[in-house]
């Protein structure tokens, strides 16, 4: 902000989901601030920036529909790529931020997927990892309805493709047909990241999780009958708000 008041040619843009939340208000406590967008902007930032050079200062955080643009990803990597199905979320965990910043959960075609998917494998990409914030939600935004579990099987057959992975799953949500998928699919890698949260079924309702202590532990049970060797990993919140040590 110095910068641009000493008379820099710069352009101030504030982007995620703190711009999301905070919105205008950015703009008056910081007004050299140029644009303030949230998430769902990512691929639309080049129009934002134009509308900016036109004199205008932006706010773009309204819920918007997902455009699809798999023409500007970001790949770090010549071996593995990461792709988005799904994005936003529904659920309303109570320590968490991600679908006020985020949006509802839109999930993106199939034929948009494995169109992207089969491009990764001609540039020479062998592994693909699908994205989503609560991923075994896929297709429930869908008419018809469409499942995960379907779109790792049709994913997971595209041809030149050697490995495929997937994060992040929620108890809820998580089918066991999702575990059968897997294990159906000679490219899916047996790897399951799960994030439990809390092993109380208390401090689960208190966190607005939707699932049970047991609920997890049926996945668990059908990942070892269905894929002995697979790994299993989580994320667990330790000291959550009203937790004992009982």
């Amino acid at each position: 902000a110095k910068r641009k008041r000493d008379g820099e040619d710069v352009t101030i843009v504030v982007a995620g989901c703190v711009a999301q939340q905070e919105g205008q208000s950015l703009l008056r406590r910081v007004p050299e601030i140029d644009l303030v967008m949230g998430p769902q902007y990512a691929n639309r930032i080049g129009d934002l920036l134009e509308d900016v050079a036109n004199g205008n200062q932006v706010v773009a955080t309204e819920a918007s529909h997902i455009m699809e643009d798999s023409t500007k990803p970001r790949r770090q990597s010549s071996v593995c790529a990461w792709v988005n199905v799904i994005y936003g979320c529904n659920e309303r965990c109570t320590y968490c931020i991600v679908p006020t910043t985020r949006g509802v959960e839109q999930s993106r075609p199939v034929e948009s997927i494995v169109d992207e998917v089969s491009e990764l494998v001609n540039q020479g990409f062998k592994e693909v990892t699908l994205l989503g914030q609560n991923i075994d939600a896929y297709g429930r935004d869908m008419i018809p309805k469409r499942k995960f579990s379907d779109l790792l099987k049709i994913v997971g057959s595209v041809p030149g493709l050697e490995r495929l992975r997937f994060v992040t799953s929620h108890p809820r949500y998580m089918s066991l047909g999702v575990v059968d998928a897997v294990a159906d699919t000679p490219t899916a890698c047996e790897y399951f990241h799960i994030p439990f949260q809390s092993g109380s079924n208390s401090v689960l309702k208190a966190m607005g999780r939707g699932h049970t202590r047991e609920k997890f532990l049926q996945i668990v049970d059908r990942v070892r009958q269905r894929l002995p060797d697979a790994a299993i990993t989580a994320d667990v919140i330790v000291g959550f708000p009203g937790e004992t040590e009982q």
